[in-house]
């Protein structure tokens, strides 16, 4: 008994290795042919896939070169240097100009080395990659390369600034209206719950009033019939 679970233990550790299953195997030759075969197109689609996944990677870059977002991110992070600086001056009361322009510059140096284009561009790279296809990064680039691609992609900058102006003043000119309804609503919520508070304090107040029976009537006599005198 002994030796038998010893061949059989030694037969489930050998089909482990070779990567087959017990399915698929078959007496002699022929099962170890359809093992050799089926590991080879294992590795043919591990390859396969690999060399997708390469092409898309190759194409991603492309396709983030032309939609120039190295370029963009460098104007949002001049953005973002300038508004770093400007809430520090304030917050400094521009008292302490020189420790303010100080502070900024060490934030700055950091964010240049965590929040560089280097160190960033293989992560979008990744991500385009993995969001599309060769088929349709193909069709990007060629779309993006064409003269209506070019001239969205330059005018990216000045929608994206228009946009925020144009939802900025939007805004503005939603905010009385949102504090006006809150005010509203407010005011609703507050009589209500003052209405509740003094139904319920005069529940407890007065106690029930309870209906007593009407007195019944008093008995009268009844009337005898009176002979007149001659």
């Amino acid at each position: 008994m002994r030796k038998y679970l010893s061949g059989m233990s030694a037969l489930v550790c050998l089909l482990w290795i070779t990567g087959c299953s017990s399915v698929e195997q078959k007496p002699d030759n022929d099962g170890k042919a359809k093992c050799v075969e089926n590991d080879k197109a294992k590795q043919e689609k591990t390859a396969a896939d690999a060399a997708d996944l390469a092409k898309r990677k190759e194409l991603a870059g492309k396709l983030i070169e032309t939609l120039k977002i190295g370029d963009n991110f460098s104007r949002f992070f001049d953005q973002i240097k300038k508004m770093q600086m400007d809430a520090l001056t304030r917050q400094l009361k521009g008292k302490q100009l020189q420790n303010a322009e100080e502070i900024n510059n060490a934030i700055i140096d950091l964010m240049n080395k965590e929040l560089s284009w280097d160190r960033l561009k293989g992560k979008f790279v990744n991500l385009y990659g993995e969001a599309f296809s060769v088929e349709e990064l193909d069709a990007l680039i060629k779309f993006y390369e064409s003269p209506i691609g070019k001239k969205l992609v330059d005018k990216q900058p000045e929608i994206a600034q228009k946009s925020m102006v144009i939802t900025q003043s939007l805004r503005i000119e939603i905010m009385p209206k949102i504090q006006a309804l809150t005010k509203e609503i407010v005011e609703k919520q507050q009589k209500a719950a003052a209405q509740a508070k003094a139904q319920a304090a005069n529940q407890n107040a007065a106690p029930a009033a309870q209906a007593t029976p009407p007195l019944p009537a008093a008995a009268t006599p009844a009337a005898k019939n009176v002979v007149p005198l001659k």
